[in-house]
């Protein structure tokens, strides 16, 4: 098996100081999905000239992929692409999609569009184990990922269901999900008192690498470094990468959480 290729950061500015080595993209761990709110041409541009490097995945959020041009939404798509940079589509429009009845064809539509992948969600609906899963099975014959993700919206006290979360969370990975997003609203987004116990067990059941956590708030991404080290898989705001990426690399310090050393 062929060992993945590192990342030293060598063709970059003030190599003479040494950072902790990560995989190079394609990454398989460490893995950081920025959420893309509707930039427009010179904003992604901007976006990939100075942070496109530490970018794994992109997904068109808020379901604002709605209210584009088709031309234009295939032009950003191939924008990431050309820069490595895989695109998903949020829930909002698949939850809709499931309610109009409409699924095959929204996952057919985003495949037409150059989309890598699609977000399967139970955010805003109710939904079984077993549709969910089955709507899996139904994207990914049309040639999609899927990122699978578990949690409600809304002021649901969703988080406190371990035993729930965990068998939803095994049966998408056994669906084929390429990835499990947890939904941070509920869990230490928006609630007085964050749920810290759940995503310590969801890591010592399934570990880090097949699960992506939510840390666009202030605070949860030192939270997230200091407890589970720095290859931990994130969904973040695009105005966040460099600060990730700093922290990844030991380039910042927050809190208790201290500089890392070089190898």
């Amino acid at each position: 098996m062929t060992e993945p290729k590192t990342d030293r950061l060598e063709n970059k500015c003030l190599s003479v100081v040494r950072v902790p080595a990560l995989q190079a993209r394609p990454r398989t761990e460490g893995l950081t999905i920025i959420a893309d709110r509707g930039l427009g041409p010179n904003a992604l541009e901007d976006l990939l000239v100075t942070a496109g490097h530490y970018i794994d995945i992109a997904k068109l959020a808020m379901g604002a992929s709605r209210l584009m041009d088709e031309d234009f939404l295939r032009a950003k798509i191939e924008t990431y692409r050309s820069k490595g940079i895989p695109v998903f589509f949020a829930g909002e429009i698949s939850e809709l999609a499931l309610i109009q009845g409409v699924s095959v064809e929204y996952y057919a539509a985003i495949k037409a569009l150059g989309g890598w992948g699609v977000e399967i969600s139970n955010a805003q609906v109710a939904m079984g184990i077993p549709a969910k899963t089955a709507l899996i099975k139904q994207a990914q014959e049309q040639g999609l990922e899927v990122i699978a993700e578990c949690g409600q919206k809304g002021g649901v006290d969703w988080s406190r269901n371990t035993k729930l979360i965990v068998a939803e969370v095994r049966a998408c990975l056994k669906a084929g999900a390429y990835r499990v997003l947890i939904q941070a609203e509920g869990l230490n987004e928006g609630t007085d008192k964050g749920n810290v116990g759940l995503i310590p067990d969801l890591v010592g059941e399934f570990g880090l690498d097949k699960l992506i956590f939510q840390a666009k708030e202030e605070g949860l991404i030192p939270w997230f470094l200091k407890t589970f080290g720095n290859l931990v898989n994130v969904d973040i705001d695009s105005d966040q990468v460099l600060d990730m990426e700093s922290q990844r690399r030991g380039l910042r310090k927050r809190g208790v959480f201290g500089l890392m050393i070089g190898s």
